[in-house]
């Protein structure tokens, strides 16, 4: 390796540094949260909802059983925006369930169902017994339930002062009262309802905004894997495409996505409905995963041979290590160095986008609604796998289609590396931007930038270690969840994610070792 090579190097490696030292000190600044912590599981919960459920005398024995972990994003926002962060955490905390641990119990085919949330803190929050509306059941007048002497409210975990009877439902079978705890009593018209009004305005026009522009931008995205298609066919015609690779690529990002949808089961469970035939459900699901499973191995095949193939026209360096990797020869010296540079360009980038939000928020106006401390990994058989699948899946996709395809295509046909390096990245940026930032257009910034910091990464250090950037910043972000969860079972498993995160860097260690004078690496060309 040359003088000017280690410099480079030593330099990359003090900038990754310093981004992972910016992230670690300000994601909490960039990215703010509730602080509200998850004291129960999903296991924890479900005794709970069972136990609740035998007090009333109820058997869902034979019923199937499904659980769900569910956030109400927009009464977060509402608080959020009324309220401000630290009161509205108080209110999560304390007065009302924003998140929570939603058991159910149904029959395939049946009206009948149970419904029981738990909350954060382990208290029942909210039960329900769905039949039929013609089925006979109690007379229950809004006295009755108010007097706290039926056997629902004494079987209630959370202490409830005083109800409110918002409306009377009268079925064929029986007559409810539909009751609302004093705390949460429906809202008079005032300030309170005019607030929401505007948070939700405010929230649908950003929402439209984004999702317009992340239509266009996938549409194309779209146009740049069909481009990949052409250009398959027609560089196979003249013995031009390497298939090997790709395909092992092609098959690795197939077999993931298949293995994402079946620890995500239980959220697909939990959204059956019972007038569906049980077994032609299961049908359609496996049926829809293996087509969107081929469809996703079709994009990284065709993005793979068409760039590959270009990029031996273009920027052969960029290749180094790549093709070994995808041969599986991961101890090979070229991709033990694509792997530390690969960990370096990550931490850099996640810094960058720490230090964005930041400046963005303190200076340029902008807004984020707060995250919650959960998202939808908990409602998988293993917290970690989702992080692991979507990381390594939206890494290898990404990077094949915008940066070796779309870099490599531009630069053949424009002639132009600084266009060729902007458009990828803008198409890429945009893709991401339906998430909830305003002003709008503040997420295609964002990530434009970062899609032309991993576009120079593509060009200075290769296609292999922009991939690994791209799995690592995925690989934490995605995996903070389970770390800031409060709950031990959770943070170990975001500590997997992020150790298995580190295998690659890990077996690079082990190549240098094995070969510590290795010799200069040879173009893939």
């Amino acid at each position: 390796m040359s003088d000017r090579m280690r410099l480079s190097d030593a330099l990359l490696m003090a900038a990754g540094a310093a981004g992972l030292v910016a992230f670690l000190l300000l994601y909490r600044s960039a990215t703010p949260q509730a602080a509200v912590t998850l004291e129960v599981t999903r296991g924890e919960a479900l005794a709970t909802a069972r136990d609740l459920l035998e007090t009333r005398g109820a058997s869902p024995g034979s019923f199937k059983e499904a659980v769900q972990f569910r956030g109400n994003s927009a009464g977060l926002v509402f608080l959020q925006r009324t309220l401000g962060l630290d009161e509205a955490s108080r209110w999560a905390r304390e007065e009302v369930p924003i998140w929570s641990w939603i058991m159910r119990w149904f029959q395939p085919g049946e009206k009948e169902e149970w419904l029981v949330r738990v909350a954060v803190d382990g208290t029942v929050v909210g039960l329900a017994h769905l039949v039929e509306e013609a089925a006979a059941g109690a007379d229950l007048a809004s006295s009755r339930g108010r007097g706290g002497s039926s056997p629902l409210w004494s079987a209630w975990r959370r202490p409830v002062r005083s109800w409110t009877t918002a409306r009377t439902i009268t079925s064929p079978g029986r007559r409810r009262a539909r009751m609302w705890p004093g705390a949460l009593t429906p809202p008079r018209p005032g300030r309170v309802r005019c607030a929401w009004r505007w948070t939700c305005r405010a929230t649908r026009s950003v929402a439209t905004g984004t999702t317009c522009t992340c239509r266009r931008s996938l549409g194309l995205t779209f146009v740049l894997v069909v481009a990949a298609l052409a250009i398959t066919i027609a560089r196979h015609r003249r013995d031009d495409i390497r298939w090997g690779p790709a395909a092992r690529l092609a098959a690795l990002v197939t077999v993931l996505f298949l293995g994402q949808g079946v620890a995500s089961w239980p959220a697909v469970k939990f959204v059956y409905e019972t007038e569906f035939q049980w077994v032609a459900y299961l049908g359609v699901l496996v049926i829809g995963a293996l087509f969107v499973a081929a469809i996703y191995g079709m994009w990284v095949l065709f993005t793979a041979t068409a760039g590959e193939s270009l990029a031996r026209e273009t920027f052969p360096k960029s290749l180094v290590g790549f093709v070994e990797a995808a041969r599986g020869r991961l101890l090979d010296t070229s991709v033990a160095r694509a792997s530390v540079r690969g960990y370096a360009l990550g931490f850099l980038i996640l810094g960058y986008l720490t230090v964005f939000y930041v400046v963005a928020r303190r200076y340029l106006g902008a807004w984020l609604p707060a995250e919650g401390p959960y998202s939808e990994i908990f409602n998988t058989y293993l917290p970690f796998l989702v992080p692991l699948t979507v990381s390594v899946v939206a890494a290898l996709t990404e990077e094949l289609t915008y940066r070796l395809f779309g870099i490599s295509l531009f630069k053949r046909y424009l002639r132009s590396t600084a266009l060729a390096l902007l458009i990828p990245a803008v198409i890429w940026a945009f893709a991401h931007s339906n998430y909830p930032v305003f002003p709008i257009y503040l997420r295609g910034i964002e990530l434009t930038i970062a899609g032309v910091i991993l576009g120079i990464g593509f060009l200075r250090l290769g296609l292999l270690a922009c991939i690994i950037a791209h799995f690592v910043v995925d690989a934490v972000i995605f995996g903070m969840p389970l770390l800031t969860s409060g709950n031990g079972a959770y943070v170990l498993s975001g500590v997997i994610v992020v150790g298995i995160a580190l295998a690659p860097a890990i077996l690079g260690v082990v190549a240098r070792i094995r070969a510590p004078a290795a010799s200069p690496p040879q173009q893939a060309g």
